[in-house]
């Protein structure tokens, strides 16, 4: 039979043990390329989100301006008058019938 026969397992085992720095070393290294990984995914989301929400923004503060600028039509004076004239037949008062109310 043969008595120099090698345990393959053990040998595995005891040359990492007399290597451990650099197991440990190389180990550290993949941790921390998993994290490079993760960390830039999770930018990548995040700033997809930001630039979805600054369109949002965007697109919000066109809408206000229009929404400012059709309540200032709707406000000015000809219009409300032309309307007040038009739609509910309302005319202004002659002088004669004008009358003031004070205050004591």
């Amino acid at each position: 039979m043969i008595e120099g026969r090698i345990n393959l397992a053990r040998e595995i085992g005891q040359d990492l043990l007399r290597h451990k720095w650099q197991l440990l070393l190389a180990v550290l290294t993949l941790v921390s390329a998993l994290a490079v990984i993760v960390i830039t995914h999770g930018t990548r989301q995040l700033t997809g989100e930001y630039n979805e929400l600054m369109a949002e923004q965007d697109r919000l503060d066109i809408e206000w301006r229009h929404l400012l600028l059709e309540q200032n039509t709707l406000m000015e004076h000809s219009r409300v008058e032309v309307l007040a004239r038009d739609k509910l037949q309302m005319h202004r008062p002659a002088p004669a019938q004008e009358k003031l109310v004070t205050q004591r």
